[in-house]
C-alpha cells in the first residue's frame, strides 16, 4: 500500500489536540479571570461616586443648584468661599463651622488642592478632629468663588463599595466553583472532539467488517483520513476488493467447471455411443459380411481415437492448470527451435496449397523455455492455420525482439474469427462454429492448452482477428 508523504500520524493528531487543549485552557482561564475581575468591579466598586469628591465636575455658576445629596449622606459638606475668604454658602455638616478663612489659608488651599495634595487638614485645623477628611476644591473664574467639598475618609471609601448580600468571600467561592464547572465543560468538549476522531473511524471500520462477515463483499469504508486510520481504511478496502475478486473468480471457476463437465460429457457421448452401438450391432447380427464387420470395426477405432484424443487433451490441460505443474526451463536458441518446428509442417502447407512465408533471424537468440511444451503450444496455432483455412491462404510466421520480449507472430489471411469470440477463444471447449464437435472441429482444448503453456513460460498470447480478415496470433516470451 502506497503511503502519502504528508501522512498525518495518529500520535501527531493527539499531540496537536493536547497542545491546543493546553493553550485553550490557558486562554480560557485568563479570560475567566479578567471577566471575574471586571464583574467584581462592577458588583462592588461604585465608580460613579468618584464624582462626589471631584469639585470641578459638579461645579455650577449657581452654586445653589449643586446637588449635595450624596455628600450629605456621607456626613460631608460643601462650602462656597468668596474672594474675601468668607464662607458664603454651606451644605452639610462642617464640624468646625468655619466662616472665615485667612488670605493665606485661602490661596494655599486653592494651590494645594489643584496640585492634588491632601494637606487641607493641617491648614484649617482638621487634624484636631477624630475623623480624617478627603477634600476637593475648584475655582470658578467667572463668578470668583472657591468650591470646597469635604467627605470623611472612611465614609468616602465605604461609598466606593456597593453593599451586596453576597460577600466577597462567598463571591470568591462562587467564582472558584464556576471556574471548576467551566473547566470541566471545556475539558469534556475537548475530550469529545478527541474521542470523536477515534470512535468515528472505529465505528466505520466495525460496520464495514460486519458487512463483510455478512457476505457483502462490495462494502467499502468511506473515511477521509490521512493517519493510521486512513492506512487501515485502504487496507480494509483492498482486502474487500480482493475478496470480491476472489469470490468472482471462484464463481467463475465453478461455472467453468460445470461447463467443462457438460462439454466433456457432450464430446465423449457421441464417440462412446458410436462405439457401443456398432459393437452391439456386430455381436447381435451374425449375418454380417466380413467387409461390413471391418467397416464397423474401423468406425469403432476412429471413435476410440477421438475419445482418446479428447481424454489426453483434457488430461494435458488439467495437468497444466495444476499449481504443482512446473516447466523444465532450459536456456537455448529459440530461433533454431522455431526453424526445426516450422520445417515439420512445410509438407502440410504444400499439400493444402497454402502459401507460406517465414522470417526467422539467422543469429541466435537465447531464452529459457521447455521445447516439448512450447512445441505443443505453437503447433496448435500452426495446425489451426492449416486445418481451418482453404487453399491459397497465406501464412506468415516471423519472430523479432522488442522491449525485452521475443515476439512470435503467426499470421494468416484466412476465414478469421469474429471479434465477439476473441475474448473467449482461449477458454476450454470454445469453438468458432458452435456446430463443430470433436469429430469436425477438434477437441476445443487446443488454444486453451497453448495459452496455459505460454503463460507457464511467463509469456502472453494475443489474438487480432475478424471474420474473413484472417487471424494474427502474437506470442510474447520474456528474454530475461
Amino acid at each position: 500500500m502506497k503511503k502519502t508523504k504528508n501522512t498525518k500520524r495518529l500520535a501527531n493528531m493527539l499531540l496537536k489536540n493536547y497542545v491546543l487543549s493546553y493553550f485553550g485552557i490557558t486562554v480560557f482561564v485568563l479570560i475567566f479571570l479578567v471577566t471575574t475581575l471586571l464583574v467584581a468591579l462592577a458588583l462592588y466598586i461604585n465608580i460613579n461616586r468618584l464624582d462626589i469628591n471631584d469639585a470641578a465636575k459638579i461645579m455650577k455658576d449657581n452654586y445653589k443648584e449643586i446637588d449635595t445629596t450624596e455628600i450629605e449622606k456621607l456626613n460631608g459638606f460643601l462650602e462656597i468661599v468668596d474672594s474675601s475668604h468668607k464662607v458664603i454658602y454651606r451644605k452639610g455638616n462642617n464640624p468646625l463651622n468655619t466662616t472665615q478663612y485667612t488670605p493665606r489659608m485661602y490661596y494655599e488651599m486653592y494651590e494645594i488642592f489643584n496640585n492634588e495634595t491632601k494637606q487641607m487638614q493641617a491648614l484649617v485645623g482638621y487634624d484636631k478632629l477624630e475623623k480624617k477628611y478627603v477634600f476637593s476644591t475648584a475655582y470658578n473664574k467667572d463668578k470668583d468663588f472657591l468650591l470646597v467639598i469635604a467627605v470623611p475618609e472612611k465614609e468616602y471609601f465605604r461609598s466606593l463599595v456597593y453593599e451586596r448580600k453576597l460577600t466577597p468571600k462567598n463571591y470568591l467561592l462562587v467564582v472558584i466553583a464556576l471556574n471548576i464547572l467551566m473547566f470541566i465543560v471545556f475539558f469534556l468538549i475537548v475530550s469529545r472532539i478527541t474521542s470523536k476522531n477515534l470512535t468515528k473511524p472505529l465505528k466505520l471500520l466495525t460496520k464495514g467488517a460486519r458487512e463483510i462477515s455478512k457476505g457483502n463483499y462490495d462494502a467499502r469504508i468511506e473515511l477521509k483520513s490521512k493517519n493510521e486510520f486512513g492506512e487501515l481504511r485502504d487496507a480494509f478496502n483492498n482486502m474487500a476488493e480482493k475478496i470480491a475478486v476472489e469470490r468472482t473468480l471462484k464463481e467463475k471457476a465453478e461455472e467453468n467447471r460445470k461447463n467443462l463437465i457438460l462439454d466433456i460429457s457432450h464430446d465423449l457421448k457421441n464417440p462412446l455411443s458410436s462405439i457401443l452401438g456398432y459393437s452391439e450391432y456386430i455381436l447381435k447380427d451374425s449375418n454380417l459380411s466380413q467387409e461390413e464387420i471391418i467397416k464397423y470395426i474401423e468406425t469403432i477405432r476412429q471413435n476410440s481415437e477421438r475419445a482418446n484424443k479428447l481424454i489426453m487433451d483434457l488430461f494435458e490441460f488439467s495437468k497444466l492448470e495444476s499449481s504443482e505443474f512446473k516447466l523444465n526451463l532450459v536456456k537455448q536458441d529459440i530461433c533454431e527451435f522455431l526453424r526445426e518446428l516450422i520445417a515439420v509442417y512445410i509438407p502440410q502447407f504444400e499439400d493444402k496449397n497454402i502459401d507460406y512465408e517465414f522470417d526467422i533471424p539467422e543469429e541466435s537468440a537465447f531464452i529459457e523455455f521447455e521445447a516439448k511444451n512450447l512445441d505443443r503450444a505453437l503447433s496448435n496455432l500452426i495446425i489451426n492455420s492449416i486445418k481451418y483455412n482453404s487453399q491459397n491462404t497465406k501464412v506468415i510466421i516471423k519472430t523479432y525482439v522488442a522491449d525485452n520480449f521475443l515476439q512470435i507472430i503467426i499470421d494468416d489471411n484466412g476465414i478469421g474469427i469474429p471479434k465477439s469470440m476473441q475474448e473467449h477463444i482461449f477458454n476450454p471447449f470454445v469453438r468458432v462454429d458452435a456446430s463443430r464437435n470433436s469429430e469436425s472441429g477438434g477437441t476445443g482444448l487446443g488454444l486453451a492448452i497453448s495459452k496455459e503453456i505460454i503463460e507457464k513460460h511467463r509469456g502472453t498470447i494475443e489474438l487480432q482477428s475478424d471474420t474473413d480478415k484472417g487471424c494474427k496470433f502474437i506470442v510474447k516470451l520474456p528474454i530475461n
